[in-house]
């Protein structure tokens, strides 16, 4: 089911055309029976995943020209928070729920093959690069490392301050964390692995060990995190609005863009590295050319944004908020941006 609304071209900050010379018109895909909370497409972008507080996640097939149809995957028992795909296997997707596991489903059966137990509610969900391993983050500041073979956590941490979405660099020897503190926390991935000093109480995870650099950015909670698939920058999205993006290699910030007025909840680079797209509470998402900083394209929505994911090959932007209907109920829907009109 999709209904096309063409964006104006125009959007709240103008936006440029020169800067965006792709088709701006936005789809609407409407399954879910509560708001989306996730969106995200695979390796291949041959499918794009979505996962909502009605417990259920979809999967969608969608075509050059932008019909689809969806599958529902069935299992969870609480609202699925985030969901991502295996970097290696366009077949896998992860997702976490607030039932504490972490499930793997094949897209091929739409089943789930392995559900792993976890000590919380969980938010956040990453694979490593190579897919040999996933990073889980829940409510109560735990963050679980899973090899993904034999589907066990390695090592449960319980840090002592807000920790947020998590993500390796393109090496995978680098692990890195957002916090409440408004820092990004650096890890040598090796290092988290190790057997912690003590071992901990049962039912308590390890104290997470010491960061290797603490990088210093935002004057607020950081909330998101991204590296580009160029794997030269990545960029973090915080509660002071800013969105600071950062050079690899140098761990240093080379640019910040700040038009939105709310807090950051979740950024996309597009697949050639060229423009970051923007979420928050503000009524655009927006999208920034990288090289210049300008706004490129302000995408106008209704509600405040959940997830946005471009696609790996393609100038399309999928996004979901907590858009309501006319009597006040869940949309229960996603849009994605730039199939031609």
């Amino acid at each position: 089911a999709s209904a096309d609304r063409v964006v104006p071209s125009g959007g709240a900050n103008g936006g440029s055309s020169s800067l965006w010379p792709h088709p701006r018109s936005v789809r609407e895909y409407a399954s879910h029976r509560k708001k989306v909370h996730t969106v995200a497409w695979n390796c291949s972008g041959t499918k794009l995943a979505s996962g909502s507080v009605d417990t259920s996640v979809r999967v969608w097939t969608i075509d050059e020209g932008g019909r689809a149809s969806d599958v529902e995957l069935k299992g969870h028992s609480d609202s699925v928070d985030q969901l991502r795909w295996d970097p290696k296997n366009e077949h896998l997707l992860g997702t976490a729920s607030g039932d504490k596991t972490v499930r793997i489903w094949d897209a091929r059966t739409s089943k789930c093959v392995h559900a792993i137990e976890t000590r919380g509610e969980n938010i956040n969900i990453r694979w490593s690069p190579d897919g040999q391993h996933l990073a889980v983050g829940d409510k109560e500041d735990n963050i679980s490392i899973i090899e993904t073979r034999k589907c066990k956590a390695l090592r449960t941490m319980k840090f002592p301050h807000e920790v947020n979405e998590m993500a390796w660099d393109p090496s995978g020897r680098l692990f890195f964390l957002t916090t409440g503190a408004g820092n990004v926390d650096v890890f040598s991935f090796v290092d988290l692995l190790k057997p912690p000093p003590a071992p901990p109480k049962p039912g308590d995870g390890s104290a997470a060990p010491a960061p290797a650099a603490t990088l210093t950015g935002h004057t607020a909670n950081c909330y998101c995190l991204e590296f580009s698939p160029s794997g030269e920058r990545f960029a973090v999205g915080g509660a002071d609005a800013l969105v600071s993006l950062w050079d690899v290699k140098e761990l240093a910030c080379v640019a910040t863009f700040a038009r939105l007025e709310w807090p950051v909840r979740t950024l996309s680079f597009s697949h050639d590295s060229s423009y970051i797209a923007a979420g928050s509470e503000d009524p655009l998402i927006d999208v920034a050319h990288v090289a210049t900083g300008k706004q490129a394209l302000a995408v106008p929505v209704k509600a405040p944004s959940n997830s946005i994911a471009f696609h790996p090959k393609r100038m399309l932007l999928a996004f979901a908020g907590d858009d309501k209907d006319k009597m006040g109920r869940d949309e229960g829907s996603l849009r994605i941006l730039g199939f031609p009109s």
